[in-house]
């Protein structure tokens, strides 16, 4: 299961925001943080805990389910 807290967003940084928290999502896939099958946290709770909009939320899990990490 996920940890709250976890992602957070660095809003100097050149980055966007949804490219900054894909990458975050995304390298914990890829190390087996989270295992085939797992929830993911939703894209509310992820928008909450690092201050993002919701849609900032969906357009980084959209990535994900573009790129064939999600479903």
């Amino acid at each position: 299961m996920y940890n709250q807290m976890k992602y957070s967003i660095d809003f100097t940084e050149e980055k966007p925001a949804y490219i900054q928290l894909y990458t975050q999502i995304r390298d914990d896939i890829t190390c087996g943080i989270y295992k085939f099958g797992d929830k993911l946290p939703s894209k509310r709770l992820v928008s909450a805990e690092t201050g993002v909009s919701v849609i900032t939320a969906e357009h980084a899990y959209g990535i994900l389910c573009d790129e064939g990490y999600i479903e």
